[in-house]
């Protein structure tokens, strides 16, 4: 046997996990995967979801060669050059016809995982020539890079929890015993949090859901979904009320405290428990605790981004962590340093762009080169947006009809497109509608730098991902796929482009330390792809050796010989030196954010008298969106799209254990099976997204048996968005449930 054990990360979450695979390259099979425990960062940790690894690789549902559909509804296999030339032919078409944009761009969750794919869609988007770009960011974590983008300068400026060091943790909306620390990339968070406690800490979970964490934590807290900014103004009074301000160094950098004071005046705890659901005393009692704790951090996640004040609640977590000294400082929200250097000091970047593109229908702006996502299926639709909708699409790993709101008219939107191309290894609810499918090698089958993941761990490291396998002849990579795509329709060839871009990226990052650019070409060498690229970052970056001048310093081939994460030390004290906004001040009441603050105190009476049932979403330790529910060691066990109701909700509408629930909003219906627990509160149901698999023409046939679940994003309402942000409301959707 030919078995040997090769080292790279798990591409599923951001915790970014390290592996050991045991592999034999020449009958091609996984034999094993682990987790490493030479790993300074996970440490031999891993979750169910890294056997996704293998399952991809052996998935005999997974496309493997381009395929066209064919005027019979039937596909066939094409060839790469003939499949590259019908995709660059029928989008050039449309943007000839009707310009470029009638072009739609959707980019999924998948791509931020393939370093290929970070560096190297940059050539699409410049093909496509399109303002007309969505994602999966504005479906989940958008707020976040919002508030980032004003408050810092930059959206990926993320602060992180230093849970390592920390002594209080709240976490609202969040649940990384699941997730592993959704931006906060924390291999094991089970061990991490029990180490908080153990070390004498606190930690506090505020969700509608008694979630995997909160059944950890030492207190958790019900709150009604949406309302979580009303809790965080209300900690924001106290903390001006009882004396309890103590910004710190940061202090001296902050612009805006007394309109925060002045703006927080409204929001008591005793005015706002009615509209949150915890009392006030509670409130006072967090906010004291905050404040006495040295290492406290307040950290929001998913479930305070996806709702109807995503951008204010973001923003107040910050405040709340400014006000009391909590950033950029060991054991509270603190900044990584990425080894690729993408995160140096630099010069102000200007204001966050709004618009000047705005959606047919409803006249909703870009934000930052985003359109809502809310905004998809509409921007589709031939009666809504008439001659200016979008007639053809390009889809990079994503399924957007299981993902975005409406997905039902997203589906008919689909069928109604003049050319769609997907970048996708299989036939799903989304692709099914594609005139073409380009298929990428699967991870095995290429190396790997956990790119986007260095800028959300807890920790500052470095890790290369060895390929496992040779890719089969007829495979391409995303990055070739993207290039080769680009330069058909850029009237050019595809290593004449990627010369273009590599002295691009050598004249910015080489320049900035005075290295001669022609000796660093010659020191990188003539193999194409994303390595060249992370080469270049990595050694005139933070930790580089500055090709020579430092010779202790990182470059690819150290990390390649390490065979795990190079650990390159704790978060460090740095937001002031990184800042890129105007006079590298923080504007902490910036009016891009509290012009919110009037809506939200508009809306308070509706939060207090609300009545019936509240839908939110919850995550699964054993799927990530709708991306793994094919492979059999996943899809195993009883059903997982279930609606968790509380037995009080059930008994007044006859529901029991395991019937079937019709479930209703405005925006559609589903049928579901009904779980009873506790573990929500009264008033709110839980149903998680990503299911739907029972479509015509899909080629998922685990999903279809196993878990074939429902589409909950048929229940999801695409009028309603977050004013600043125009991030989706994803939870807190009224609804009304009756036994089938």
């Amino acid at each position: 046997m030919s078995a040997r054990w090769f080292h790279r990360s798990c591409p599923i979450c951001e915790a970014s996990c390290g592996l050991r695979v045991l592999a034999d390259r020449e009958r091609r099979e996984v034999l094993r995967i682990e987790g490493n425990a030479e790993d300074p960062i996970s440490r031999g940790h891993l979750c169910p979801k890294a056997t996704a690894l293998a399952g991809v690789f052996e998935d005999p549902d997974r496309i493997r060669r381009p395929i066209r559909r064919m005027p019979d509804g039937d596909w066939a296999e094409l060839d790469w050059d003939e499949a590259l030339d019908f995709a660059a032919e029928g989008l050039r078409r449309i943007q000839t016809e009707h310009g470029p944009e009638a072009l739609g761009l959707y980019i999924g969750n998948p791509s931020g995982f393939d370093v290929g794919s970070l560096l190297y869609n940059r050539y699409l988007f410049e093909a496509l020539r399109t303002p007309r770009m969505f994602s999966a960011a504005t479906m989940d974590h958008f707020p976040k890079l919002y508030t980032s983008r004003v408050l810092f300068g930059k959206g990926s400026i993320l602060p992180i929890p230093d849970i390592d060091r920390c002594d209080y943790f709240l976490c609202l909306g969040g649940n990384p015993i699941v997730s592993q620390g959704s931006l906060m990339g924390a291999p094991d968070v089970r061990k991490r949090l029990r180490a908080v406690q153990e070390r004498g800490g606190r930690i506090v979970v505020v969700d509608p859901r008694r979630t995997e964490t909160a059944r950890v934590a030492d207190e958790h807290l019900f709150i009604r979904p949406g309302a979580d900014a009303y809790l965080l103004f209300s900690l924001v009074h106290v903390i001006f009320e009882e004396g309890l301000l103590r910004p710190g160094r940061l202090g001296e950098h902050v612009d805006g405290l007394d309109e925060i004071r002045a703006l927080a005046r409204d929001f008591s705890p005793e005015s706002t428990a009615r509209a949150t659901g915890i009392p006030a005393e509670t409130a006072r009692r967090i906010a004291r605790e905050l404040s006495t704790h040295p290492r406290a951090c307040v950290y929001g996640r998913i479930g305070t981004c996806t709702v109807e004040f995503g951008t204010l609640a973001s923003w107040l977590v910050d405040v709340v962590n400014i006000l009391l000294g909590r950033y950029d400082e060991p054991g509270g929200m603190m900044f990584p340093r990425p080894a690729t250097g993408q995160h140096e000091p630099g010069g102000p970047l200007p204001p966050i762009p709004i618009g000047p593109y705005r959606t047919a229908v409803r006249g909703l702006p870009t934000i930052d080169g985003h359109l809502p996502a809310s905004s998809f299926a509409e921007e589709l639709d031939p009666e809504r947006a008439g001659e200016k909708r979008v007639r053809g699409l390009f889809v990079v790993a994503g399924n957007p009809v299981l993902s975005m709101p409406a997905g039902d008219r997203i589906a008919r939107g689909l069928a109604s497109l003049d050319f769609m191309v997907a970048v996708d290894i299989y036939l799903n609810e989304t692709t099914r509608h594609a005139d073409l499918i380009l298929p990428t090698a699967p991870q095995l089958t290429h190396d790997n730098y956990d790119f986007l993941c260095q800028s959300t761990s807890i920790h500052n490291f470095a890790r290369y991902g060895e390929a496992v396998f040779e890719a089969e002849p007829g495979e391409k990579r995303s990055w070739e796929i993207y290039l080769e795509l680009a330069a058909r329709m850029l009237g050019t060839d595809a290593a004449t482009l990627d010369q273009m871009g590599l002295v691009q990226n050598v004249t910015r990052f080489a320049g900035k330390l005075g290295l001669d650019t022609q000796a660093v070409l010659d020191a990188l060498g003539p193999e194409r792809g994303p390595m060249r690229l992370v080469d270049l970052q990595l050694r005139c970056g933070p930790y580089g050796d500055h090709f020579g001048r430092r010779p202790d310093g990182l470059t690819l081939e150290k990390l390649k010989a390490a065979r795990r994460a190079i650990d390159l030390g704790p978060l460090e004290p740095r937001l002031l030196d990184i800042l890129r906004t105007e006079g590298r001040r923080i504007r902490l009441a910036d009016p891009l954010i509290t012009d919110d603050v009037a809506r939200l105190r508009e809306r308070r009476a509706a939060y207090e008298t609300a009545e019936g049932l509240r839908l939110v979403g919850r995550r699964q330790p054993r799927g990530m969106n709708s991306w793994l529910h094919n492979l059999p060691a996943l899809a195993k066990g009883r059903p997982r799209c279930t609606l968790i109701v509380h037995p009080d909700d059930a008994a007044r509408r006859g529901l029991h254990e395991g019937c079937r629930a019709r479930v209703r909003s405005r925006a559609g219906v589903l049928e579901v099976d009904v779980a009873l627990s506790d573990e929500v509160m009264p008033g709110v149901v839980s149903l998680p997204h990503g299911f739907g698999h029972g479509e015509p023409g899909v080629r998922l046939d685990v999903a279809r048996e196993r878990q074939p679940g429902a589409n909950a994003n048929v229940l999801t309402d695409d009028g309603p968005l977050d004013v600043p942000s125009g991030t989706s409301v994803a939870n807190g959707i009224p609804v009304e449930i009756e036994a089938c």
